[in-house]
């Protein structure tokens, strides 16, 4: 009967795989199963365990990192310096420590810049801060509207010198933090300095070792991603403070044309916040046209104000172009997104090193894109194009 037989068909295949799985070979290969699974198990857990590991370390050590960081962006934008002293002779040893110095000391003097003012004009500024005030929110001064609504001239007069000690420096725990954030700041700043040093006097070196463990298109390739970088990323920085230099020496110019005392604060004020992209400039601006009212009346603050909206449409229409002509632009929705970004990540600082990192990895997203296509036109039988070289390396090393 042949459908007795058929139906006899799986239940004889049936016995058979369960004699054969009980047999001895048939164990061996439910072993062999399960002993792949389990060392693929063992193989996930410890890779994700590697990985959350490698995150907390990096989360311990983000302070770190951003030290290293910024020691980094400053090597790579006083590179061409070295590189100046390296193809007249100099050793890369003392030309690094040459460039290095002179960039210390012209901090410094950044710094001194912005502290003698302050020092020297805070009395100055605190004996006419009354006066000031009574101008701006007294009878016949511009803002009596808000004195006649808020009384803010009652509030002021009202706050005693000890009440703005407590307030400045506060308790002792206050005095204490704020000793301990100096001393933090000033091991910053000595760390920054030493990594910017040690990346100059090295970057070649450890540039060459991993290049060596590079060949043909590999190192083709990250030969052409290490030249985008120092390009874009030291341009934009020593354009941005040429930008700012520019900034401050107009400001001043024009703070004194008009008699606008604190004219050397102002305009240092105003070189530093330029230096923040999106809205340092904007800060800048209301900050020293409120001053330019309190101190000069309404015709000093407009004139201000019309100085910073021309030169500010000059700087991003004009200057910018000029200076970052060679250079990678990047759009304004980049930069505002990486600057919010930046400051949600590491505050200030984050803001000013986010621009600079956005133009390195735009230019390495490009190289990838380029590098892509290149390898599809030649598995696809083409030719393929001829890609773009490296912008001349300026190590000249």
């Amino acid at each position: 009967m042949p459908h007795a037989d058929a139906a006899d068909a799986p239940d004889e295949r049936q016995e058979q795989a369960n004699r054969d799985s009980s047999s001895p070979e048939g164990d061996q290969v439910h072993r062999w199963g399960w002993t792949r699974i389990s060392g693929a198990t063992a193989v996930v857990t410890l890779t994700v365990l590697a990985i959350v590991g490698a995150l907390a370390v990096l989360f311990e050590i983000r302070t770190i990192l951003l030290w290293v960081l910024v020691g980094l962006i400053l090597a790579v934008s006083l590179e061409p310096g070295v590189a100046w002293l390296q193809r007249r002779g100099w050793s890369r040893v003392l030309a690094s420590l040459v460039i290095s110095v002179a960039t210390i000391a012209l901090l410094v003097g950044v710094v001194i810049a912005v502290a003698y003012p302050l020092l020297f004009q805070s009395d100055r500024f605190i004996n006419d801060l009354p006066r000031m005030l009574n101008g701006l929110f007294g009878a016949g001064g511009s803002l009596h509207f808000l004195e006649m609504r808020f009384h803010i001239l009652r509030h002021v007069s009202s706050i005693r010198s000890e009440d703005v000690a407590n307030l400045v420096l506060g308790g002792r725990a206050q005095i204490m933090a704020m000793l301990s954030r100096a001393a933090s700041s000033a091991g910053a700043v000595v760390t920054v300095l030493t990594m910017m040093v040690m990346l100059l006097v090295e970057g070649p070196r450890v540039s060459k070792a991993l290049l060596g463990s590079l060949i043909g298109e590999e190192r083709h390739w990250a030969e052409r991603m290490g030249a985008n970088f120092l390009h874009s990323t030291g341009g934009y920085v020593r354009g941005n403070v040429a930008i700012s230099v520019v900034a401050g020496t107009a400001a001043y110019v024009v703070l004194r044309i008009l008699d606008i005392p604190y004219a050397e604060t102002l305009a240092v004020f105003v070189a530093v916040f330029d230096i923040i992209p999106m809205v340092g400039a904007t800060i800048a601006a209301v900050v020293v046209c409120i001053i330019g009212l309190a101190t000069g009346g309404l015709v000093d603050c407009v004139v201000l104000a019309v100085f910073f909206i021309v030169y500010q449409q000059f700087e991003n229409n004009v200057l910018q172009n000029l200076v970052y002509s060679k250079t990678l632009q990047l759009s304004p929705l980049v930069i505002f997104v990486a600057a919010l970004i930046g400051a949600t990540l590491a505050g200030l600082v984050g803001v000013l090193l986010a621009i600079p990192l956005a133009a390195a990895f735009w230019g390495f997203a490009s190289d990838l894109v380029a590098l892509r296509r290149a390898r599809n036109e030649r598995r696809g039988g083409r030719k393929p194009l001829v890609t773009q070289p490296p912008p001349q390396s300026e190590s000249g090393s």
